[in-house]
């Protein structure tokens, strides 16, 4: 059966009102690569807290928070806890990262290192960490919207041409007002995704009898549906802690909320993102009403990731599944445009006007960094073609990279023994844990990022104190940190 016209309709309106937004950015826009990648500093409260929200909640959110729920029981409950987490870690540091780029004009995060440790290895590896491990969580973001939009429109919109459509909607909205196109479009997406995944849960746990029937019923089935370890016995407490502290790290040091503590108005914007993202929280009730009717809607889902939209297929009718999942494609376009902006940024100046073209002018460098959005979009769009399996262990995985960043970020914000060389080291010492430790067991990937976080940070802490003191760096980490303080 095919989709009707006003499916059809609803898909494209949803697809198309970024370009609406487009055009709002760019008449506000001015050709400076501070405005295209940072809106100039000048990105006000709803417009940063809408853009936070809307990045932090991606695909691996909202279809595989329903997997889990589905296949290994109540673990992922902790996402309310790395949701405060996250909010108080983009308080914490953020405003600090905020004041050190204003008084320094940072504008990736290789700058903040390149400024406070002076130590080029550490620059290269910092840009590559980011790189590396943000293009397969881009990647699983557009398959994961490219499937929804196929599926909503009854086959009607091939995954590749949902897929090409999204990004070249990205591109010109992109291209057209840069990070003020990005955050005017998550405002529509974060309403979007919220609304949709409170609205399924209680919808598909409503099919399925009512919440206090699902949770008696899959308790008498299993009652470790509703416990840890989970039915699997391989989800307890630690996995419970492991991703409690890989997500939100990782999240927060990934290239999109670098540049989001950045463009921020004022310090001010900072102390409300902990409370807005800690009610925002509340949309995890959503999806876990709609794992656990899952297990008694769907009880044998070939595929745990796809039980929610195996669920609105079957008991949606077809106007009503198509608004959801835009809602749900909501989740990966907001987290896949900020990606593209991202890593677009640290293309622009951490590898073209560092290594290629140190005196290029600004509008040229502007220029380059809007082909940077064309270029990396292409490359996501073939990856996508050549891999089209959204694997939510893929998005830990890009997490887990990013989360090393994190240890020499703290080292240069709050000790002056820190040492440049002893970064690099720890970094790749994590990176090397990370990959080694993931390739050669069955442990979770959230196990092996807290084994690699360990090891960075002791060979981080013993080579700072074990290398000769770094003068330069200490200076600064002890001036910036002053100045901070007198700021407040």
């Amino acid at each position: 059966m095919q989709a009707s016209t006003p499916v059809l309709m609803i898909v494209f309106v949803f697809t198309f009102i970024p370009l609406i937004f487009a055009e709002l950015a760019r008449n506000k826009s001015v050709p400076t690569i501070e405005d295209f990648f940072l809106q100039s500093r000048k990105m006000p409260a709803v417009m940063l807290i809408f853009t936070v929200y809307s990045t932090w909640m991606s695909a691996f959110a909202f279809l595989g928070a329903g997997g889990y729920f589905y296949e290994m029981g109540p673990v992922y409950m902790t996402a309310i806890g790395w949701d405060a987490l996250f909010g108080i870690l983009f308080m914490v540091i953020g405003k600090r990262v905020w004041f050190y780029g204003k008084e320094n004009g940072y504008i990736t995060p290789t700058d903040f290192f390149q400024d406070i440790y002076e130590y080029k290895p550490l620059s290269f590896i910092v840009t590559a960490v980011m790189i590396l491990f943000t293009i397969p969580y881009l990647q699983i973001q557009l398959s994961g919207g490219a499937y929804i939009i196929e599926v909503a429109s009854d086959g009607m919109i091939p995954w590749r041409i949902s897929g090409l459509i999204f990004y070249l909607i990205i591109i010109i909205y992109l291209w057209a007002g840069g990070l003020r196109a990005v955050a005017l479009t998550d405002i529509f997406y974060g309403t979007c995704l919220f609304l949709s995944m409170i609205f399924i849960g209680f919808f598909l746990v409503n099919k399925a009898g009512g919440a206090e029937y699902v949770f008696q019923t899959i308790t008498a089935i299993n009652e470790k549906n509703v416990v840890l370890p989970g039915p699997k016995g391989d989800a307890g407490a630690l996995l419970w802690i492991s991703m409690f502290v890989t997500v939100p790290i990782g999240a927060l040091m990934g290239p999109p909320m670098w540049i989001r503590f950045y463009s921020a108005e004022n310090k001010r914007i900072f102390n409300m993102i902990p409370l807005f993202i800690t009610i925002a929280a509340i949309q995890c009730v959503g999806t876990m009403l709609a794992g656990s009717a899952g297990i008694l809607l769907i009880p044998d889902a070939y595929q745990s990731d796809a039980i929610i939209p195996i669920m609105l297929l079957k008991y949606g009718d077809e106007v009503l599944c198509a608004l959801l999942f835009c809602g749900v494609a909501a989740a990966a376009l907001s987290t896949a445009n900020s990606q593209i902006h991202a890593v677009a940024a640290i293309y622009t100046i951490d590898v073209h006007k560092r290594y290629i073209n140190k005196d290029i002018s600004e509008k040229k460098l502007t220029s380059v960094g809007k082909w940077a959005v064309l270029i990396i979009s292409a490359a996501a769009y073939i990856l996508l073609l050549n891999n089209p399996v959204m694997i939510i262990n893929t998005g830990t995985i890009g997490m887990s990279g990013t989360a090393q960043i994190f240890i020499p970020v703290a080292g240069a914000l709050f000790w002056k023994r820190s040492n440049g060389k002893a970064a690099a080291c720890g970094v790749l010492t994590g990176i090397l844990v990370l990959a080694v430790t993931f390739a050669n067991t069955s442990s979770s990937v959230s196990y092996c990022a807290v084994l690699a976080l360990a090891a960075n940070t002791l060979v981080f802490a013993g080579g700072s104190l074990a290398f000769p003191a770094d003068q330069k760096t200490r200076e600064k980490i002890v001036l910036y940190r002053d100045r901070y303080e007198r700021d407040l």
